[in-house]
């Protein structure tokens, strides 16, 4: 079996050989036998094709704009542990609420407030509502606009305002409703990272995609948690607040579940003695209107619970009265200021 030298080596020889003019005068530079000499030079014949190309260009090294894998591993680490601490510490988002008087959530619905079927008058009365009644503040349930993306982006046809002008009148929203909790819908998330809200929205904005369990602690040690998303998992046709008890008996143990998506509205209270708590179970409806997927699925649109008050009372005896819901926020106002005025007295 032939030799096999190393590339260095048969060039070495090969460069020697050429120079020396002979075999016998290359061994003896190279301090190598004469045989070896030939041997080598004959590989580099067999192999000219690469070897000469090496012989007449020299590839430097260049760096690599890669990171180093250990450095990639440890990136990757810590950003898992940043990303399970952000999930941990929303399992319940503790929210300090700096008083022992009743309060008032204002949960609207789907605004979609670019969508010509926008009930614009109901809108603007409920955000009144919510600015002008002592102890309450408003939250919002997701799809604060159209947002229409991909194949949808041909609905912007079928709208009076553009979708500059959608971003323009979710800013206004915000700023009017002053929202202590605001989720992001469907609509919504479908900006992806480039989401404006992000930056619409104030440092005392809590704003999460989808969901978010919220723990208010009052001044007198009271708590009250609320499970609040754009829409919870489950559906029955006999019941709209399905989800909701399905999320109140395997999921969490809130005293108010609640959730918009769906342009329907429905309230309950239920008792759940396994766990001490008489939870409500809320839909709100919106304030969208003459939908076309609601006309060619054949489903009646609903005329009220566009929003859903909830006012909440730190001082209640019991967990039936903790919480109490309405489908309307006039009624909802008029309730929270009857609760602070009577422990005014």
């Amino acid at each position: 079996m032939a030799t096999e030298y190393s590339d260095a080596e048969i060039l070495e020889a090969y460069k020697t050989y050429k120079e020396a003019g002979s075999y016998r005068a290359a061994a003896q530079i190279l301090g190598i036998d004469r045989e070896v000499v030939t041997k080598r030079v004959k590989q580099f014949e067999e192999k000219r094709g690469s070897l000469d190309k090496a012989d007449h260009y020299e590839i430097p090294h260049l760096p690599t704009e890669e990171m180093p894998t250990e450095e990639l591993i440890e990136r990757m680490t810590r950003g898992f542990e940043r990303k399970k601490k952000a999930k941990q510490a929303r399992k319940w988002i503790n929210v300090k609420v700096d008083t022992d008087k009743p309060i008032g959530l204002a949960f609207l619905g789907d605004p979609h407030i670019d969508d010509s079927g926008c009930d614009w008058a109901t809108l603007r009365r409920d955000l009144d509502i919510i600015k002008n009644t002592p102890g309450m503040r408003g939250c919002s349930l997701g799809d604060e606009i159209n947002n229409w993306v991909g194949r949808l982006s041909r609905l912007y046809s079928e709208q009076e305002t553009t979708a500059a002008q959608a971003w323009q009148l979710v800013e206004w929203l915000i700023e009017e409703m002053d929202p202590l909790l605001l989720i992001a819908g469907n609509h919504d998330m479908w900006s992806g990272s480039g989401d404006p809200v992000q930056w619409m929205k104030g440092p005392h904005h809590l704003y999460e995609k989808w969901s978010a369990r919220v723990q208010l602690q009052f001044k007198n040690g009271v708590e009250c948690r609320i499970h609040m998303a754009h829409d919870m998992p489950g559906h029955s046709q006999w019941n709209p607040l399905h989800a909701q008890m399905k999320a109140a008996k395997f999921w969490s143990t809130a005293h108010l579940y609640i959730a918009g998506h769906r342009h329907n509205w429905a309230l309950a209270q239920v008792e759940l003695p396994e766990i001490d708590t008489c939870p409500w179970l809320a839909r709100a409806r919106g304030y969208k209107f003459f939908d076309d997927y609601a006309l060619t699925k054949g489903y009646d649109e609903q005329q009220y619970g566009h929003a859903i008050g909830a006012v909440i009372d730190p001082q209640a005896k019991t967990p039936a009265t903790l919480v109490t819901c309405f489908a309307d926020l006039e009624e909802t106002a008029e309730y929270l200021t009857w609760k602070r005025e009577r422990y005014n007295g």
